[in-house]
């Protein structure tokens, strides 16, 4: 019976934290930030008890930027840090590079957070919405079976124009701010990682940032920035006026809760 090598454990601490290793690289993904550190990157890797200190190589004279994960399992942090001690000699055979924190990329992952937070309230807003027409349906049918006919008309009219009107509603932070105060700058490809295309720029104190698209944008993309805060940027033609994004959402936003109000009177009237 062959014995397969062990596989390197997924580290996940603290606040949200994880560390992983997918061979080439370290993927340090915290709250609303996911580092993608190259091993050329990295000088060692150690286990320290219950956390892992990932040192990365520091320019000449200048103080060398540490990572750590910690509240994870003694056993797991030696683990994971053998593992990628091993790799990085064979890292290292181009030589070691002057400061590794210039080949980290860093993306924000706030706003997929945002993402699957509206598509979690879009669920129980469906749920909620069809349990309302279901016992309003049933009701009414008692008295009148030929309004539930009407019910159903209505309910169909208020979620197609209460569908609109989600869609268009702006997650995470507002991106027409960006159309005034944003700054922008070129991206240039830099690969493929992590199922996303990522584009790497700098903001005006020459930190090392990305932006990361599921879709290929050509080898440059113009990005917008928030310099307040830098790891919220995005693409410039994605980027929609106040009007634009608002508008079709306040009028199929309001006139499907007017219809919908109008169905929930039925129930009062009849």
């Amino acid at each position: 019976m062959s014995i397969m090598p062990p596989s390197v454990p997924v580290l996940r601490g603290r606040k949200k934290t994880s560390l992983r290793f997918d061979g080439s690289a370290l993927v340090l993904s915290r709250k609303d930030q996911e580092h993608h550190i190259p091993l050329e990157a990295v000088e060692s890797v150690r286990g320290e008890g219950r956390a892992v200190e990932v040192r990365l190589w520091g320019p000449q004279g200048g103080r060398a930027v540490v990572h750590r994960v910690e509240g994870i399992g003694e056993a797991a942090a030696e683990a994971f840090a053998g593992a990628v001690g091993a790799a990085l000699p064979q890292a290292r055979q181009g030589g070691a590079v002057v400061d590794g924190s210039a080949l980290v990329t860093v993306r924000t992952v706030r706003a997929e957070h945002a993402r699957l937070r509206k598509r979690r309230w879009i669920w129980v807003g469906t749920l909620a919405f069809l349990l309302v027409h279901v016992v309003e349906t049933v009701i009414v049918s008692a008295e009148d079976p030929a309004l539930s006919v009407l019910i159903w008309m209505g309910a169909f009219c208020s979620g197609g124009l209460g569908v609109i009107a989600i869609r268009t509603v702006p997650f995470g932070t507002s991106a027409w701010r960006l159309r005034r105060d944003g700054i922008a700058v070129i991206a240039r490809y830099d690969g493929f990682v992590d199922g996303m295309h990522v584009y790497r720029f700098s903001d005006l104190t020459g930190r090392p940032l990305a932006y990361a698209h599921r879709e290929y944008r050509g080898e440059e993309v113009e990005v917008v920035y928030d310099p307040g805060d830098p790891f919220v940027g995005h693409e410039r033609k994605f980027i929609l006026s106040r009007k634009v994004m608002v508008l079709p959402m306040l009028l199929s936003g309001g006139l499907g809760l007017f219809m919908f109000v109008g169905t929930l009177l039925l129930l009062f009237t009849v």
